[in-house]
């Protein structure tokens, strides 16, 4: 039977090559190529050589054909140059990496299928070792973002991340203008946010204007060591969730007080009620509070202190939300709940970086939603043993997202 070889190196669609023979063995279609030149160029002295020492097949992995593994079985020849004799050098050809046993269509065929995936996956869906799959993926990705322009850097987010909840920690510093990741760093003290900072070459250091974060000191004394024109920017989310935390230990301290005098029922299922706002009540809840209010004063005021502190969100300048704060802890003082008294110490540790915000209108909403994202990504391959590894896949999927 005629077979169109010439149909066949189309389909492969690989240059340089000559196909000479092709069947299917065990269910892998072999192709049996060898190079369309008769010469190679010197890699020493960039000379034409034309005497050939030796030669020997190869095998190739190669994308599949009709359904089938394709091996491309390549006759590699080594020629000898007149400025060298002694050491031969072999052929190159334009679809094979250094070293490797698959063509580059193959190699990025692999990497596309490990883009959100794992490697375990991707390697036994192609029959290759996890080690293989897994050099692939860092060639390209690496490659791909040593290609990207670094991107200026003006606004950060910073927060941390648990690898191992309650032991282990990352700090991940994100561009709050694109969402990409700058650094993944290993820990979250003080000097080893510093270590990396220092790294950033000087004029990156000083075109730096806000970094949005939690109320962590060791990030905001970093900020304040390494970047000298940034501003440290309070999260408002974390300042409400600071807030009502200490509103939620109130109700708490009331509520056992209450039981311990048998009246448990009173003050029974208005924990969100009571942390809700008022508006967004059901008629339910809202019946409920009212009850508990009726008889206990203390989560009135409670809930009333609550709903004042929500003006404080609303505010558009510097100059209004400081005269409100100072009011609302006068609020505070004058009402006397132990637990809201904490939070009075919160406001005065923080208030400069808390009045940043009405400079740079940032917060960490972004780098909270990323923080999600990254522990997908955690998730997906059940941990990272190699933190670098770990470290590419996060700023390769975020750069491609």
């Amino acid at each position: 039977m005629y077979i169109n070889y010439n149909f066949i190196q189309n389909l492969i669609g690989l240059q340089g090559i000559d196909v000479v023979y092709s069947h299917v063995n065990n269910g892998i279609f072999e192709v049996f190529a060898t190079s369309s030149f008769d010469f190679a160029v010197c890699p020493h002295c960039g000379h034409i050589a034309y005497t050939v020492h030796d030669k020997r097949c190869q095998p190739y992995k190669h994308l599949p054909i009709w359904g089938m593994a394709t091996v491309i079985m390549l006759e590699k020849k080594r020629y000898v140059c007149g400025c060298d004799p002694e050491h031969p050098f072999d052929e190159s050809f334009d679809f094979i990496r250094r070293y490797q046993r698959s063509t580059i269509p193959y190699e990025k065929h692999v990497f596309e299928l490990t883009h959100k995936n794992t490697i375990k996956n991707v390697s036994n869906i192609e029959g290759i070792s996890e080690s293989t799959c897994q050099r692939i993926y860092n060639y390209y990705a690496k490659k791909h973002l040593e290609a990207v322009a670094p991107e200026p850097l003006r606004f950060l987010g910073i927060d941390d991340i648990a690898t191992r909840k309650g032991h282990n920690y990352d700090t991940v510093i994100y561009n709050q203008e694109t969402g990409k990741i700058v650094a993944a760093l290993s820990g979250r003290k003080k000097d080893d946010v510093i270590s990396y900072l220092m790294t950033l070459p000087e004029e990156v250091r000083l075109g730096i204007k806000a970094v949005s974060m939690d109320m962590s000191r060791s990030y905001c004394y970093s900020i304040l060591e390494c970047l000298p024109n940034a501003k440290p920017v309070i999260d408002r989310f974390h300042i409400s969730q600071q807030f009502h935390q200490c509103v939620d230990d109130a109700r708490k301290h009331i509520q056992n007080h209450i039981r311990k005098h048998g009246k448990k029922d009173e003050v029974f299922k208005i924990r969100w009620a009571l942390l809700k706002n008022i508006e967004d009540l059901n008629d339910s809840e809202y019946d409920n509070l009212m009850d508990a209010f009726a008889n206990y004063r203390q989560l009135e005021e409670l809930h009333y202190l609550k709903e004042e502190f929500r003006i404080f969100f609303k505010l558009r300048t510097r100059e209004k939300a400081l005269t409100f704060l100072e009011y609302y802890k006068g609020l505070l003082t004058e009402y006397d709940i132990p637990e809201l008294r904490r939070f009075i110490r919160t406001i005065e540790n923080w208030l400069p970086y808390i009045l940043n915000y009405y400079d740079y209108p940032i917060s960490n909403g972004t780098t909270e939603g990323n923080n999600h994202k990254v522990k997908n990504i955690k998730r997906r391959a059940y941990g990272y043993r190699n933190r670098s590894n770990w470290e590419l896949r996060l700023k390769y999927e975020f750069e491609c997202a």
